[in-house]
């Protein structure tokens, strides 16, 4: 029902942000710096980020559309 909601509502069916076209740059990164701030205040430390695979959005760790990927490396 999530899926479906976003669809309709022209957001991203995988994070759930708008397009990068409704705001203004100044805007999207104050957008930004709260929402890594409100998260750093939650987890005591910096949140991961990435980007959306969908519609290449930032996302932080927390949040929905974040998939954890851990590359594994063999140290000798």
């Amino acid at each position: 029902m999530k899926y479906v909601w976003r669809v309709l509502t022209g957001r991203c069916p995988q994070c759930g942000q708008r397009p990068n076209g409704y705001r203004d740059d100044d805007d999207r990164i104050e957008e930004i710096n709260t929402r890594a701030t409100r998260l750093e205040q939650n987890l005591g430390r910096n949140p991961l980020a990435q980007n959306c695979h969908k519609c290449s959005r930032i996302v932080f760790e927390g949040e929905p559309g974040f998939v954890q990927r851990y590359l594994l490396v063999d140290i000798v």
